[in-house]
């Protein structure tokens, strides 16, 4: 039995030829590889996402620890949560119009009726007019409690494309928030 297994294995190597024959211990050889090296390297990176994941997890909980320990450290409360979202939706929304939010004022009142938090806003923005725009239409939209209460557009010359513009908006937040 063992002999007529190998006649017929001689027989179709023989039909291969040479470059069959190469062809065929390189298909073996890289089953091989694919066992011993690609396989152990996958289960090396699934270790290494979660290790990475891990990681990310804990930082952030120490970034939690470190904002809740900071507003006791300082005396100042630290920024509610949904103050944190609207103001990086403002500056995506800057960063995806092209433009940079350096500096600006920040100011949170109480309405009158005490149902309604109010923080103002005042942003100094420099860039073309279609970046601008584009900055205000974006913040706008992605922000249902945003409002653009004032701007003002200078240019120091007609030539000039860019203009400097002080953008004023308004937040307005629930009292929990």
């Amino acid at each position: 039995m063992m002999a007529r297994l190998m006649d017929n294995f001689r027989y179709y190597m023989g039909r291969l030829g040479t470059p069959g024959m190469v062809g065929a211990l390189l298909i073996l050889a890289s089953l091989a590889y694919e066992e011993t090296v690609v396989l152990a390297r996958e289960a090396m990176l699934d270790e290494q996402v979660l290790r990475n994941e891990q990681a990310q997890r804990e930082e952030a909980a120490m970034r939690q620890r470190s904002a809740q320990t900071g507003a006791i450290a300082t005396g100042q409360p630290s920024l509610a949560p949904a103050v944190a979202a609207a103001l990086r939706r403002l500056f995506d929304a800057a960063e995806k119009a092209g433009l940079e939010l350096d500096r600006g004022e920040y100011r949170l009142t109480e309405a009158n009726d005490a149902r309604l938090r109010i923080y103002q806003l005042s942003l100094p923005v420099y860039g073309s007019y279609p970046e601008i725009r584009m900055f205000v239409a974006e913040a706008l939209n992605t922000d249902p409690a945003l409002a653009l209460t004032a701007v003002q557009l200078r240019r120091d010359s007609i030539e000039t494309p860019d203009i400097d513009a002080q953008l004023n908006f308004t937040l307005f937040l629930e009292p929990g928030a």
